[in-house]
């Protein structure tokens, strides 16, 4: 065999719609099994050091294990999220027919970031922000860019703020003496928020840290009194991030209000909607946004409640123009002689210079599935969350952390008369028997040093009699451990 002919091998027609068929039937078995809730464990568990261990065989030499084996082992210790009692974290079960949309991209493997790589992807990017420039209710000024997941999203907006709001060009110039940028932000935002205050070098002190109330939405009646106390310590706050909805509890900001004192100090208004935007299909839960037309950008996970594979994420500028400030500097050999602001190189506006084609995967989602359809699953996903709420509320031994905005829920056992450390033990205890035994897949989170069960009921199968064996399962377990 010479080595052309070995090398075209691997690229075999025959041998790909062979494998590919196998594969797909073993992912509708897959299906079937998991949304029919047959004997499956939504996570089969196995100790790091276990699994780790099964897969430490045969690189060099290959494997004689043939390939269809290989994806049927790893499909059985995969954490099932088609399955309705995976209500863990924030990560959707993809639509089965978006995934195929996926498989195609990475085949092609086109890069999104320089348009003659992937031209298919930037043309269906640039609808994609069309169409939810209109959801938002921005006006033809706006634009977007789209990066692998929500932390990316917020840190490309927060340097866009940065190098707007800094009193020099930061880009140019480095961060210098004098007051420093500041964000306003609660710690029920998402981590990454204040982790990119620390990578853009802006130090802890300009994280200006706002109170939040009882149910963990920021207190925006505070938000003139922690502004002067900012000045006074030499931080020149740049920007409020407003949570649409937080990671820990699903509250929602008041975004109207914060627009407002935003707008009358001239600050940026950045919301992560990377959880919470999918209300903007819903003409029931479309209110917990009201504001957000306001924000001067907006970040959206498409695979949070959208449905879509991970990671897909937009990054919305009302003013379409700010985009492209915070990566001012041109590649030359990527762009030579085309204007800075051409939309399609989207490289000149993102961290990404190799980019997947997340548009196309996106665009896949909204051709076949309208927005009757979205506004259903939003509808139905956020109503029984509010129906969980109430049996917890109404059963004996159950508190929740607050009243849900979004559809997620911190509730914990606690039957009473018991120490918060023992508490707090004894609900992480629950969590890991339930999650090692596989009936449920949750998480837990910790809130004023309580520590929470936390669900988010993200899966469109998921029912009230799924949320109700919840609660057995969780008062079982507990009997178990006290």
């Amino acid at each position: 065999m010479n080595n052309a002919t070995q090398n075209l091998a691997p690229f075999s027609p025959g041998t790909f719609r062979l494998e590919g068929h196998k594969l797909i039937d073993m992912l509708a078995d897959y299906l079937e099994k998991a949304i029919n809730r047959h004997e499956m464990p939504v996570l089969p568990w196995s100790a790091p050091e276990e699994l780790t261990e099964i897969y430490s065989k045969c690189f060099d030499d290959g494997s004689e294990e043939p390939f269809s084996m290989f994806i049927s082992k790893a499909i059985e210790r995969f954490n099932h999220l088609h399955h309705p009692r995976y209500i863990g974290h924030q990560v959707t079960s993809p639509l089965p027919l978006v995934a195929l949309a996926q498989l195609v991209t990475t085949l092609m493997n086109n890069g999104a970031a320089v348009y003659e790589m992937g031209p298919v992807a930037m043309a269906m990017e640039k609808n994609i922000i069309r169409y939810f420039s209109g959801l938002i209710g921005y006006d033809d000024n706006a634009d977007g860019i789209f990066t692998h997941g929500g932390s990316a999203g917020n840190l490309t907006a927060m340097l866009a703020v940065r190098q707007v709001k800094s009193t020099h060009n930061v880009w140019e110039e480095g961060v210098v003496k004098g007051l420093r940028t500041g964000f306003m932000v609660t710690d029920q935002s998402h981590y990454s928020i204040a982790r990119n205050v620390k990578i853009m070098g802006l130090g802890n002190d300009a994280l200006i840290r706002m109170p939040f109330d009882d149910h963990f939405s920021m207190r925006s009646d505070l938000l003139e009194k922690y502004y002067e106390k900012a000045l006074k310590r030499g931080i020149l706050p740049a920007a409020v991030v407003a949570n649409a909805c937080s990671t820990a509890t699903g509250s929602y900001d008041n975004l109207e209000e914060i627009a407002g004192f935003c707008s009358s100090h001239n600050l940026w208004l950045h919301v992560d909607a990377a959880h919470g935007a999918g209300a903007l299909f819903s003409e029931k839960y479309r209110h917990l946004l009201k504001g957000i037309e306001l924000a001067d950008s907006v970040v959206i996970d498409f695979h949070k409640m959208m449905l879509v594979p991970g990671l897909n994420t937009l990054v919305m500028f009302r003013d379409g123009s700010r985009s492209y400030e915070t990566f001012a500097q041109k590649a030359s050999y990527l762009f030579k002689g085309q204007a800075e602001k051409e939309w399609y190189n989207s490289a000149l506006r993102t961290l990404e210079c190799t980019k997947s084609s997340l548009g196309f995967v996106a665009y896949t989602a909204f051709k076949y599935y309208d927005r009757a359809f979205f506004a259903n699953y939003i509808d139905s996903r956020y109503d029984l969350t509010r129906s969980f709420y109430r049996m917890i509320t109404g059963r004996p031994g159950f508190e929740a952390a607050t009243e849900p905005g979004a559809n997620i829920v911190c509730f914990r056992y606690n039957p009473g008369e018991i120490d918060n450390e023992v508490l707090n033990r004894l609900n992480a205890s629950i969590r890991d028997r339930i999650m090692k035994d596989g009936s449920f897949y949750i998480v837990q989170t910790e809130l004023d040093g309580k520590l929470w069960l936390r669900v988010t009921i993200i899966n469109p199968l998921t029912t009230e009699e799924d949320m109700q064996l919840l609660l057995d399962t969780v008062e079982d377990v507990s009997s178990k451990f006290q």
